[in-house]
Parts: C-alpha cells; sequence; structure tokens
C-alpha cells in the first residue's frame, strides 16, 4: 500500500477468539505500520505477546510485506513477550531511545524495572523485539 509517496505493508486482522485482544493489538499495528511505513515494511518473523491474564495469545506474523496479527500461539516465534497485560502496555507507551525504553523517563525506568523484575519476560530476537517496540510505540 502506497500512502503519501511511502510504502507501507497491509496489516491484516487474521482469526479472533471471544477471550483475545487480537483487534486492539491490529489497531496498534495498523497504527504503527502508518506512522512508520519503512520500519513496518523491513520487519521479518513471528512474534507472540502472551498475558498472565485469562485472555488468547496474540501472534504476529511480518512477511512480504504483509503483517498478519491474531489470536493464537506459535509452537517456537522468533519473539515471545509474556507478561500481564498493563506491564505489556507499558512498553508501548514508555518514551524510547535505541528502541528501549528510556531510562532517563519515568515511563521508561518503569518499563525497565518490569523487565529487570520478571514481570515481563522478552524471549528470543531481542532486535526484532526493539523493532516491534518502535513500531507500537505511541509517542
Amino acid at each position: 500500500m502506497t500512502t503519501n509517496g511511502r510504502t507501507s505493508p497491509e496489516v491484516r486482522l487474521g482469526a479472533t477468539t471471544d477471550d483475545g485482544i487480537a483487534a486492539s493489538i491490529f489497531a496498534l499495528v495498523d497504527r504503527g505500520a502508518g506512522r512508520r511505513p519503512e520500519l513496518a515494511m523491513e520487519m521479518r518473523g513471528r512474534i507472540e505477546l502472551c498475558f498472565a491474564e485469562d485472555l488468547a495469545p496474540v501472534r504476529l506474523v511480518f512477511e512480504g510485506g504483509v503483517v498478519v496479527v491474531e489470536d493464537g500461539a506459535w509452537d517456537e516465534p522468533d519473539l515471545r513477550i509474556t507478561g500481564r497485560l498493563p506491564h505489556v502496555v507499558a512498553l508501548t507507551v514508555a518514551p524510547l531511545v535505541g528502541g528501549v525504553p528510556n531510562p532517563a523517563t519515568v515511563r521508561g525506568r518503569s518499563a525497565l524495572a518490569k523487565v529487570a523484575g520478571g514481570q515481563v519476560r522478552v524471549e528470543g530476537d531481542r532486535a526484532l523485539g526493539r523493532r516491534l517496540l518502535r513500531l507500537l510505540a505511541i509517542r
């Protein structure tokens, strides 16, 4: 898709479940892809977001200019982020520096503390994780 002369990936909502939040994550990904199309186009991989609450995991696949967001798990994702929903969301609202939460800000320190304290676990491709945070960043 071309917007304002920039090519951005097609973002699709896949399968959803009654206990899932894929539609909400889809909105964040779609917004991020529109704001940062070059970043979204270069991303490749399978990502899984798992929540401590009784919610279905959300899986994302970035491949060939298409992003699919849906409820469900991967057997072996390239990146898995696990934690309580508010703690995972805290990563998306923290100001970033170099693709990670900025420790010079209150929100950045709070997000980093959640990761350091094990409340949010990041497993797999850390570079993909940094790109995901940049894509989902609210600011």
